[in-house]
């Protein structure tokens, strides 16, 4: 059967990104990169990998090349972009941000990472709303904290249409469930689906809260 895992698409729980991260912060990475060794391969909800893929958009020189699988630091992740054609940089700067966290997070345990069809082991990462409370990365938005309540809720009552429906709303919440989407839309393409999930961690950090887990479709 299938499995599934979501993690937090939060560049902040990366390794290496916050030089002054809080006590909280270590014990919640090992549990998602605990989560994806227990496979040596995962597919993201995405039909192409960009060439590469990183942090460059934060300011931070690093990313993965993912036609050789290479971590890049510093003046290589430099260089690489730099060398990219139009073609390869467009596609790079256009791929979906929480590509990069994925691949780092996969490449910082020692797991490859393919597109739909290379597994059918499913890494999703989301990012519920950064604007469901006074203190969170963006102004309050009305009903933030419910839309988020909503997914959570839909992704434990087990009913991959539900989850579908929760999502609908992200956008509006300043939540980025893009990927969420893509993957419940493969999904329900398998006939007989047997989807269940369990919650490995739903925590706040720095106010956006944060949702990890494992499952089967």
């Amino acid at each position: 059967m299938p499995e599934f895992a979501i993690i937090p698409a939060a560049p902040i729980l990366l390794d290496g990104v916050d030089l002054a991260e809080s006590a909280q912060i270590g014990p919640l990475r090992t549990v998602i990169e605990s989560i994806l060794q227990t496979k040596t391969k995962w597919a993201l909800p995405v039909r192409e990998l960009p060439p590469v893929a990183g942090l460059g958009g934060l300011g931070i020189d690093r990313g993965i090349d993912t036609r050789t699988n290479e971590l890049l630091e510093g003046e290589e992740w430099v260089e690489t972009v730099s060398a990219l054609n139009p073609a390869e940089r467009a596609a790079s700067e256009s791929a979906h941000p929480a590509i990069a966290v994925a691949l780092l997070h996969a490449h910082s345990c020692g797991v490859r990472i393919g597109t739909l069809g290379s597994t059918d082991d499913l890494m999703i990462p989301i990012d519920l709303s950064v604007a469901a409370s006074e203190n969170a990365p963006l102004a309050p938005v009305p009903g933030a904290a419910e839309a988020d309540a909503r997914v959570v809720h839909a992704l434990t009552a087990g009913d991959v249409d539900a989850v579908v429906a929760a999502t609908s709303a992200g956008a509006d919440v300043h939540a980025d469930l893009d990927l969420l989407d893509a993957a419940t839309a493969h999904m329900l393409l398998r006939e007989g689906t047997d989807y269940s999930f369990s919650t490995v961690f739903d925590e706040n950090v720095h106010e956006v809260r944060s949702l990890c887990g494992t499952g089967t479709y």
